[in-house]
Parts: C-alpha cells; structure tokens; sequence
C-alpha cells in the first residue's frame, strides 16, 4: 500500500478557513497517488484555541464531509486531525475516512499536554480498524508518550500505527517523540507508523518541528519531511512486513498495568520527600575487588559483571543479581539505601511492560542486564523518558550506559584504563513523573478495565 502523511503549516485558529483550504488543496494532492493520506492533529480549525474559540456540530460535519468528498473521490483513505463537540466541551480527534466518505473510526486524544487541557477534554482512544491491506490504529500526539496506547492496539493486530500530531519543540529545538519516542514505538510494536505533523509556529507561543516522517517496524525511517516547510511524504509499505509485538504480551496479563494508581507501590514513594544527596555509583570492570573503589570513591554501590560477594556490591551474573550476601532474579525490587533498585534481564526488558511494572513497583533505578541484546539506543532513552527513572544497562563484558529519567545518557563506558567510573544519580529526578508540562506518567496513564 502507498501511505502519505502531510505536513501542514500551522495557522491561527482565526485563520482557520485558510487552514481548511490548504489541508484540503494537500489532501487532494496526495490522494491522487496514495491508497491512505494522514493529516495532523487539529488541521481544522487549529490547535491552540484560546477560550473564546467555539465549534459547532454543524461545522464539524461540514469540514468532516469535506475531507470524506475528497476521499470519495480518488477512493482513497483519509485519517485527519480535527476537533471535535462532544456533550460537556471538545475533543481533540483523529477521524478515519473510508474511500466511501464515511467515517470508519475515531480516537480521541487522551494523553493532554499542557495547556491544551483548557480546550480539550480527555476522550476515548481508538480500535483497531481493519482495511484492505491490514490493520491499523490511530492515536493522537502525546499519546505516543505512553507506551499503552500504541502497544494496546499492536496487541489487538495494528501493523500500521497512525499519528496525527502537533510536536511542540523546546527552546532547544528538540522534542522527544521527533527525536527518539516514536521510533522507539515502531520498534517495540513490530508495526509501521505514519506521523502527520505541523511545522512553523501558532498563537506566539508553541513552534512546530515538522518532520513527519513513516517508519518501518525496526524503526528507521523509511520517509522523512523536513523540518520548516510543508510537504507531503510518502512509502510504499507492505504490512506482511510487520511482525507485531512478541506474542507472549498478548497472553501475559500484567495485571499491575490494569490496576488502579493509589493501591500501587509508586504511589507510597512518590508521597515520601525525595533523597536531598544524589545517589553515588560505580560501574566497575569484570571481576574487580570492590572494597578499595568503595572506600576512595565513596560510592553508595558498585556495579559490575562477577564482582566478589560484599556489602554495597551489586555483581550481576547469568541473569542473577547477587546484592551482599542475597541473590535476587529478574523482576525483583531491591531497597539499597534511598535508591528503589528494579532488576531485569534478558530479551524482555526489550517490551515495554516489564520495566513499566518495575516502575509502577517503586523502582527509581533500573539496573537491565541485556547482555548481549542488541538494543537501540532510542529505546534506551525512551525506557528511561516514559517511565521517568534512572535506567542503567550492562551490555557483552564491561560494556554499561546510564540514562537520567528525561532519556539523556549520562555515562557510558568502559572507559580506558579505568577499573571502575564515578557516577552520581540525583533520585529526586525520579520523583518527577511529569513527562510533559501537566502530563503524568503515573497518574495519567491510560488504563483499560482489568
């Protein structure tokens, strides 16, 4: 199948006519030559909409019809941000348009950002959709930040995920889910995803980053938009390419993942003050005695591969965890001083899920022993972004990397002619769990009844 996403110039929602007419002119134009075209978040009647800003029903469904004309017309799929009126305010929705011009589905954006929730209510996520090609799922910008929509509907048979978005940069020019958020999502989910974004900028305070892009199920990108201009991109995919997720997570209940928030272990750490003094490490080679790094590093642990069994010792070895004189397994949680040590090992720390349970348990440091994995480095970061904790991986031999809870490395090693490197981790970083201006990655999760 051929997928278009367009990137659309962002405008005021009081130009919001010119807005419609210029999506319309876009969706035409990729309609011609593609069997499904994507559109960004709130192409209609604009994103920040200030508190005056009202939509009707009625012009809606006209702006709705519209995009279902044209793809009545070149017999193609249309997925496209809009707004919409629901009883008690809007909503900020993502509509799939089949080649007859009716709506196929709808999903609701859930995961508010900032100050979007001052014109948006949080509305219902999407199902999985099937078309002539595959099954695909829709979801809605920052719901790609939490790793439970995306993989919900890979679970239920998504091959083609779909996200109309408007990215927001920072001062710096970056956005996590631009940088390595959504490659991330496509890997984990073993699908393809096709992002529609905004570029420049609306209202004198939000700049878009462009870069609408179709990644394949490794996470490359298979097409890619610039970052300033608008443009339509475009794939030939084959959804047969899309492996989906491993299929034990379809059968593995993770039942804390359905649970409530207050009943869960982070709750109760998160109601603690966090550490004042960060949390002092060493990440030692192979083999190593500890006792002298512990004593003129003053470190509060040491990590390696097969360290000497003593206090403050942590030697990772086969899939064991061996703290002191204890042994622990994967999945355990293990209290060593303010740090709440989450252990795993293996292939599935490459899902979501297992380190999501570790965090919802408490753990603000995540010590992963993938051994020989191979694991991009996007998925690091964003294992450590989504979950807001210290991630800390032992790869083949002396091999380590250290990523804070916003996603940045902050070691990596060996390095030369070092037996063991310093590393200090403020926990309070950890007590953070707002991904996002207002957006929680505890207490705003999406949660399907259990």
């Amino acid at each position: 199948m051929r997928v278009a996403c367009v990137q659309l110039r962002a405008r005021e929602v009081a130009a919001a006519d010119q807005a419609l007419e210029e999506a319309l002119a876009s969706a035409v134009r990729a309609a011609r030559d593609a069997d499904l075209v994507v559109l960004p978040e709130a192409t209609w009647p604009g994103y920040i909409l200030h508190d005056e800003t009202t939509v009707d029903e009625r012009a809606y469904e006209t702006v709705r019809d519209a995009f279902g004309d044209i793809a009545r017309r070149h017999d193609a799929w249309i997925a496209v941000g809009l707004v919409r009126p629901v009883s008690g305010g809007l909503v900020n929705s993502a509509v799939l348009l089949d080649p007859g011009g009716s709506v196929s589905a709808i999903a609701d954006k859930r995961f508010l950002w900032h100050f979007d929730s001052r014109w948006f209510q949080p509305g219902e996520p999407g199902e999985v959709v099937p078309l002539p090609w595959g099954s695909v799922g829709m979801f809605v910008c920052a719901d790609a930040r939490m790793t439970e929509l995306p993989r919900r509907l890979a679970v239920q048979g998504a091959r083609l995920l779909l996200d109309t978005t408007a990215l927001v940069l920072s001062p710096l020019g970056t956005n996590a889910q631009l940088e390595y958020m959504l490659a991330a999502r496509a890997w984990e989910n073993g699908a393809f995803l096709a992002v529609a974004n905004k570029c420049g900028s609306e209202a004198g305070i939000a700049r878009y980053g462009g870069r609408s892009a179709i990644f394949g199920p490794s996470g490359d990108r298979v097409a890619e938009a610039g970052a300033d201009d608008p443009e339509i991109v475009v794939a030939d995919i084959d959804l047969r390419e899309a492996p989906g997720p491993p299929i034990e997570v379809a059968a593995d209940p993770t039942a804390e993942l359905s649970r409530p928030v207050e009943p869960l272990p982070i709750s109760r750490a998160l109601a603690e003050p966090p550490p004042v003094s960060p949390w002092r490490l060493a990440l030692a080679r192979e083999g190593v005695e500890p006792s002298r790094i512990l004593s003129e590093l003053r470190v509060d642990i040491a990590i390696g591969r097969r360290l000497p069994s003593m206090p403050q010792t942590l030697s990772v070895d086969g899939g064991a965890f061996r703290l002191g004189d204890r042994t622990y397994r994967s999945g355990d949680i293990v209290a060593c001083g303010p740090a709440a040590l989450g252990l795993l090992s293996g292939e599935r720390g490459a899902d979501p899920e297992p380190m999501r349970m570790l965090m919802l348990g408490g753990a603000n440091v995540v010590i992963w022993d993938r051994r020989a994995l191979e694991v991009p480095e996007f998925v690091l970061r964003t294992r450590a972004d989504e979950n807001r904790v210290f991630l800390v991986t032992l790869g083949v031999g002396d091999r380590w990397d250290v990523h804070s809870p916003t996603g940045a490395l902050v070691g990596t090693g060996p390095v030369e002619d070092l037996e063991a490197v310093y590393v200090e981790l403020p926990l309070v970083l950890a007590w953070q769990k707002e991904m996002a201006p207002g957006t929680d990655v505890v207490r705003d999760r999406f949660v399907d009844d259990p």
